[in-house]
């Protein structure tokens, strides 16, 4: 699993509101997921950044929950080089679980 003790801290701190919180909770699900799939393919940090043409320490960051709000060309980039596909959707009724997909609300 990605870096979750960060998450474990934050939780326990008083404070950010709900939407924040969500906020917050989104990038580290998404952190996560690249996280998942660059090891299912077997890759390190760095093979992906040679892959995307950037470096570790962003992929790290991205792992992290990344700092901004991630973005739509960022993450392209990250679905091409782990040969998959980037999809965006405004559906009127999501399903309930998507499989490799993290829900922002």
């Amino acid at each position: 699993m990605a870096n979750y003790s960060r998450w474990d801290d934050i939780k326990k701190r008083p404070g950010p509101d709900p939407e924040t919180r969500s906020g917050v909770e989104q990038d580290l699900d998404l952190g996560q997921l690249i996280y998942d799939l660059r090891t299912e393919v077997g890759l390190s940090q760095r093979e992906l950044a040679e892959r995307m043409g950037t470096t570790q320490s962003v992929i790290s960051r991205l792992e992290e929950g990344g700092g901004a709000r991630n973005r739509l060309d960022t993450l392209a980039r990250v679905a091409t080089a782990l040969n998959r596909h980037l999809v965006v959707s405004f559906p009127e009724k999501v399903p309930a679980k998507l499989k490799d997909a993290v829900q922002v609300v």
